[in-house]
């Protein structure tokens, strides 16, 4: 924090905060005696999350081309002409950011790590990525439903092997359907909400459901056409 640039007032107060801290643990009757806490940041305080992205941001900042985090998920991004470079370079990548964690005392939850390959090449081919003897991140293929599309999530957005986000909008729209039957269930003739009401439900809860993400696939009412043609406008509808 004091690389980052923070006031020496406010390292003093995350410095009393993270220091001398104990802990005891209550079942039922029994009660231990204290111990010292001398790691983490304590549980359930508004401050913690943020300290711990703070604490966080260097990582980020090492690659901030290549690497993009929210809270405590980092997503790792390479773009090569090869899907084996790729997995190549990532593993690579996976190795530094656990390192770094061992060094800082950070844990990562390997069994967490998901991986889709963005490619516009035909063909399902998809290597894994082998960062070492004991880590090998396989490349989301299928779906757990028949016919849905293979996409990874990720911030509440579904990305696809090829970005056509065909999945996510159909995860958003069932998300928003769900909420809208609910709504109508209590819009009843009699003794219902008034429409005002209903209409502001909608607004509220429907609508945030269904265009969560929008601005990752939507470009606005046009777009540019695949094929220009001189005696034709160069947009096309979306």
């Amino acid at each position: 924090m004091t690389k980052q640039g923070w006031p020496l007032p406010l390292l003093k107060l995350v410095q009393s905060f993270l220091t001398n801290r104990k802990a005891r643990v209550r079942l039922e009757k029994s009660t231990t005696d204290y111990h010292n806490v001398e790691c983490g940041t304590p549980q359930g305080s508004p401050l913690s999350p943020v300290l711990y992205m703070l604490y966080l941001a260097e990582l980020i900042a090492q690659d901030p081309t290549l690497r993009f985090g929210y809270a405590d998920d980092i997503c790792l991004y390479r773009a090569t002409k090869s899907l084996d470079t790729n997995v190549e370079l990532l593993a690579a990548d996976v190795c530094d950011i656990l390192a770094y964690g061992t060094d800082n005392k950070i844990f990562f939850a390997p069994e967490k790590l998901k991986m889709i390959h963005l490619t516009k090449k035909s063909g399902d081919y998809a290597p894994p990525c082998i960062v070492n003897d004991d880590l090998t991140i396989y490349p989301i293929t299928t779906a757990p439903k028949k016919g849905e599309q293979p996409a990874l999530h990720w911030l509440g957005v579904w990305f696809d092997r090829k970005l056509t986000f065909k999945r996510h909008v159909a995860e958003r729209a069932a998300k928003a359907r769900k909420v809208s039957h609910h709504i109508r269930g209590l819009a009843r003739t009699k003794d219902g909400p008034p429409a005002s009401c209903l209409r502001k439900a909608v607004t509220t809860c429907v609508l945030p459901s269904a265009l969560y993400g929008t601005e990752a696939w939507y470009a606005g009412r046009t777009k540019p056409a695949r094929i220009h043609h001189q005696d034709r406008e160069q947009t096309v509808s979306a």
